[in-house]
């Protein structure tokens, strides 16, 4: 099996759990109907997808305990010496931007000194060029990266399978497994500060609350809402605006750049972020010092109980 399978096996399924518009369906069995891999593909989809949705629509993306990011690494005693920066992240559990869940149970490690010097080094790419171009903030001086996880399956359990390529009996291999694993991903991009409740990552932010958007409603909606106070008006105020979150085609799918989106950036969800000082000439110093990560900076996820205890406080 050659690394570009199982790089295609990783993210098989990342376009369809993207497609939240594709009606779902299930395998009718009939006494006497020949089924085949194409039924138990459809079998295995259908209850992956409806899990999926049922994360997306109803609980949305963040964490829901651990994951944490943290530095580690010898303090050189100043700011201006190099010296090796690690960013670990804790076991934990959380759901990625598409509504599937991410359990991690042992720590990971990202070299952010290793990561950061090859793209400051790799001119032929100009990699550092595009680090400064979507996360540097001028201002400061920062250079701002977000720490992001996502689900990815693992294949693994490779065994002898019929070739059914051309000209691939002499790999004739393929996994029986595909475990749940997580992607971690370093990207560059400055915080923009927003403050637009945007609770499903492949759809846009639900409407702000305004008198331009009071006078979409129905005249009995407006009554009501003018009538309420309190937590009351916030309850109507947010209903209202979930109604029309999602435009009549239902393909109210997010820009939240000029590039492409795609499912791969939707199922990205973010841990930390991390800011890096560099010199007032802009050059880069890996030191300890110079790095800060800030990890309240992502969404989280509050089961029952815990809104129960919140309550009651």
């Amino acid at each position: 099996m050659s690394s570009s399978d199982t790089a295609e096996l990783r993210d098989a399924g990342l376009a369809a759990d993207a497609d939240l518009q594709q009606p779902l369906q299930r395998v009718s069995y009939q006494a006497g109907m020949l089924l085949g891999l194409e039924a138990t593909q459809t079998e295995q989809d259908y209850h992956r997808r409806h899990l999926n949705r049922h994360g997306y629509w109803l609980h949305g993306s963040g964490t829901v305990v651990g994951l944490r990011v943290s530095t580690r690494a010898v303090d050189p005693g100043n700011d201006q010496d190099p010296a090796r920066v690690q960013l670990i992240i804790s076991p934990g559990v959380g759901v990625d931007g598409l509504g599937r869940d991410v359990s991690v149970h042992e720590p990971y490690c990202i070299d952010l000194g290793a990561w950061l010097t090859t793209q400051y080094e790799d001119e032929a790419e100009d990699s550092w060029g595009a680090l400064v171009r979507d996360g540097l903030d001028t201002a400061t001086n920062q250079l701002w990266l977000k720490v992001c996880m996502r689900y990815q399956d693992c294949p693994s359990g490779l065994q002898p399978a019929l070739a059914v390529g051309v000209n691939a009996g002499t790999d004739a291999v393929q996994a029986s497994r595909l475990k749940d694993s997580v992607l971690y991903e370093l990207v560059a991009e400055r915080p923009d500060g927003g403050t637009a409740l945007h609770p499903y990552a492949a759809h846009n932010a639900l409407p702000e609350w305004s008198d331009a958007f009071a006078d979409q409603l129905q005249p009995g909606e407006r009554a009501r809402i003018n009538a309420a106070s309190g937590q009351d008006l916030s309850q109507l105020q947010l209903a209202a605006r979930l109604l029309h979150a999602v435009a009549d085609d239902s393909a109210a799918l997010a820009t939240r750049n000029p590039y492409t989106t795609t499912a791969a950036e939707l199922a990205r969800t973010l841990l930390a972020r991390v800011s890096v000082q560099l010199t007032p000439q802009r050059q880069l110093i890996v030191n300890p010092r110079r790095v800060t990560v800030d990890n309240l900076a992502r969404p989280f996820l509050f089961n029952a109980a815990l809104l129960a205890q919140l309550l009651r406080k």
